[in-house]
């Protein structure tokens, strides 16, 4: 008993939690998500602060993720033509712009823990 009170106190303690079947399904999904195992998840919940909650369902994202696609494509189109010559003086607007895109994709990214390539 002396030898097991002595492992218990160098490893810490531990616990088991129990889920119903939508709460597990719930945290093993939230925990693929965020590349955590279950128990990690579960940890840096407790000591880091509540967890991030879901602003868009995975079809509104893609939507999202194909519009900001379309949206990066014009602005290579437009970048080309620019420095081609074909328009003088809009290099300082593109720059803006191209910067506020990558913002925007890197807050989604980042958020939601995507990347397509």
């Amino acid at each position: 008993m002396k030898d097991a009170k002595q492992l218990e106190l160098k490893l810490g303690g531990s616990s088991h939690v129990r889920f119903n079947d939508r709460e597990y399904k719930q945290v093993q999904k939230d925990a693929f998500k965020k590349s955590k195992s279950i128990p990690s998840l579960l940890k840096d919940t407790y000591f880091k602060g509540r967890p991030t909650e879901v602003l868009m369902n995975e079809n509104d994202l893609d939507v999202v993720r194909k519009d900001l696609n379309k949206i990066g494509n014009n602005l290579n189109q437009v970048a080309r033509k620019l420095n081609s010559g074909f328009m003088h003086g809009w290099n300082d607007t593109l720059d803006k712009v191209l910067e506020q895109f990558e913002i925007l994709t890197k807050q989604l990214h980042h958020g939601y823990g995507v990347h397509q390539g």
